[in-house]
């Protein structure tokens, strides 16, 4: 059989009416036409007996003949065409970071964020199917390794990370209970404020309290200030009291026994409670978890207030004077407080004036 040369095709026999031409092709001279075959590819559909012409050889193509496969087949990745590297979009990035396994190609779209990478859906995943070449021996390798990996869904999510914001504050002091409630609270220093403590013995001492101090037991002779049991009693009646002592526990807790014959002392607080401020303990009101404009504090050293004074009742230091009143003189004024809406700005007015 002898081989016929490819017919060419002529301007007359291109319709300006055929959609699947371009259209600068039909304003083009016929002498420009020949040009834009060799530089701009033609549609596959409308290839039927056309002439493909190059700079060297030319090929016919039948009528019933299968067009060449696009450029963008992949088909073209076996034959040994380098593959043009995939690009990352953020979430690629995130979960190449967070699971630490192979992403898909650029081209794989992600139905959901959570699905595991290259993963095909719908459409995609059936033209996928019927365009899939023959694996190469490299691929099969590739594919081989990948299987023997974990798979993304057994990977357990990253823990939750707890803001410190959601940390739950803790106060010195628990809630109020349903007794108290409604009432203010009133912080009470205990030495030389309700009692006065000594190692030195003390012949008209209230009460003796043992101490263990490094192994060895020693005697606290304890006195206390007149009035105090009056004080407590009534406080007790209309305040949530609160003894708040710069002492350590095993010293105080065993004087507050024996002091607090009425049970009205609500709560504790030691040494280890306080604010150490330029080598004094201070107290600090606002950690107590009470509000402070309904919050009094009386103690005998102003640098245990520091940080609240307009919520402070002073008084002078008690060592042994029996005819002291101040803790009974004290009482109209602390029963006037127990009225106002804020104890501060009346305290704050009262100190002024003193």
């Amino acid at each position: 059989m002898s081989h016929q040369p490819a017919p060419q095709v002529s301007p007359a026999q291109v319709s300006p009416e055929d959609p699947n031409l371009p259209s600068n092709t039909i304003t083009q001279a016929p002498e420009e036409k020949q040009k834009s075959a060799v530089t701009k590819p033609e549609d596959p559909a409308s290839r039927k007996n056309v002439s493909i012409v190059s700079s060297d050889t030319s090929t016919t193509l039948a009528p019933n003949a299968t067009p060449a496969t696009p450029a963008n087949s992949k088909a073209q990745t076996n034959s040994g065409t380098a593959r043009r590297p995939a690009s990352r979009s953020f979430f690629s990035m995130f979960f190449c970071c967070a699971w630490g396994h192979s992403l898909p190609d650029a081209g794989t779209e992600l139905p959901q964020i959570m699905a595991s990478p290259g993963t095909p859906s719908g459409t995609q995943q059936q033209t996928q199917m019927n365009e899939q070449p023959t694996p190469t021996i490299q691929e099969t390798e590739k594919d081989k390794i990948v299987e023997d990996e974990e798979p993304v869904t057994s990977v357990p999510p990253p823990e939750p990370v707890v803001e410190p914001a959601e940390t739950e504050h803790r106060w010195l002091l628990d809630p109020i209970d349903a007794e108290h409630t409604g009432r203010k609270c009133l912080v009470l220093d205990l030495d030389e404020t309700l009692v006065h403590s000594s190692f030195k013995q003390i012949l008209q001492a209230d009460f003796v309290v043992p101490v263990e101090i490094e192994n060895q037991n020693h005697n606290v002779y304890v006195i206390k200030r007149p009035g105090v049991d009056q004080f407590l009693k009534k406080m007790g009646e209309m305040y949530e009291i609160v003894v708040f002592t710069a002492s350590l526990s095993k010293y105080a807790d065993p004087v507050l026994d024996k002091l607090d014959k009425h049970q009205v002392v609500r709560h504790r607080l030691f040494r280890e409670s306080c604010y150490n401020h330029k080598g004094n303990y201070v107290k600090d009101l606002s950690q107590l978890g009470r509000e402070l404009r309904e919050t009094i504090i009386i103690d005998n050293s102003p640098a245990s207030y520091i940080f609240h004074p307009t919520n402070a009742v002073p008084i002078s230091s008690w060592f042994n004077d029996p005819h002291d009143t101040e803790l009974v003189d004290l009482i109209p004024f602390l029963e006037d407080l127990t009225t106002v809406d804020d104890v501060m700005m009346v305290l704050d007015c009262s100190n002024e004036a003193q």
